[in-house]
């Protein structure tokens, strides 16, 4: 039964609402992935997943809950609309082949009178053994991947900047600073690294994507299908 194929079931879905001054200020909805079935691969993507959906709900509740019932008190006090809170977390299959498959996770916060915002997490999962994969396993053995996902980043930036995009003005820099090699999944054309929002430009050019196609020689590697 250990070694019996995984298969996505029913996804976890959790809401709350928290009140201040006994008006609801802000309401939270998430939607995660979970696999059939008792095996022990299983209960750890699960359990994965479950840990993600309490944490996220902590987060609204010690970070946003704060900031919606401030934006209801300023409304409030000068008689002007408003309207509650709400942070939406979702996910989606970015890739699945055999044994692999690519999970990203978008959260999105909408507070009265601020700007909405975007969290995206991601995990590539070897479902063989019910474990996230890290980016080196897309490479040949000893590559620098993160100097190799750098320099495709800046040469795809400075082509993206001279189509007129509005990246930042260091975004050199950033592109450095700012990336974490968990950030990737994967997709039928390629492995995409992405950098949080606001990192490297401007909100208006949403999360900051890359996607570099799949090379048998150098890497990344087209996940195998069996």
């Amino acid at each position: 039964m250990e070694h019996d194929e995984l298969r996505l079931a029913e996804a976890l879905t959790e809401e709350q609402s928290w009140e201040a001054d006994g008006v609801t200020v802000l309401t939270a909805s998430v939607a995660l992935p979970q696999l059939a079935g008792k095996s022990g691969r299983a209960k750890r993507f699960n359990r994965y997943y479950r840990r993600f959906c309490r944490a996220y709900l902590t987060y609204c509740r010690q970070v946003l809950l704060p900031e919606a019932a401030g934006s209801c008190r300023a409304a409030m006090e000068v008689s002007a609309p408003w309207n509650a809170a709400r942070a939406e977390l979702r996910w989606r299959v970015s890739h699945q082949a055999g044994d692999i498959l690519s999970v990203v996770c978008d959260a999105r916060e909408s507070i009265h009178g601020l700007p909405p915002f975007l969290i995206r997490r991601s995990e590539v999962w070897d479902l063989s053994a019910g474990l996230p994969m890290p980016l080196d396993e897309f490479f040949p053995p000893r590559k620098r991947c993160k100097k190799a996902l750098l320099r495709f980043a800046r040469e795809e930036t400075l082509r993206r900047v001279e189509n007129g995009a509005a990246y930042r003005e260091n975004w050199r820099v950033m592109l450095r600073r700012a990336l974490d090699v968990r950030n990737f999944y994967l997709r039928d054309d390629g492995l995409c690294f992405f950098y949080p929002l606001c990192a490297v430009a401007g909100a208006k050019e949403g999360i900051v994507t890359f996607t570099m196609p799949y090379d048998a020689e150098n890497g990344p590697f087209l996940p195998p299908e069996n």
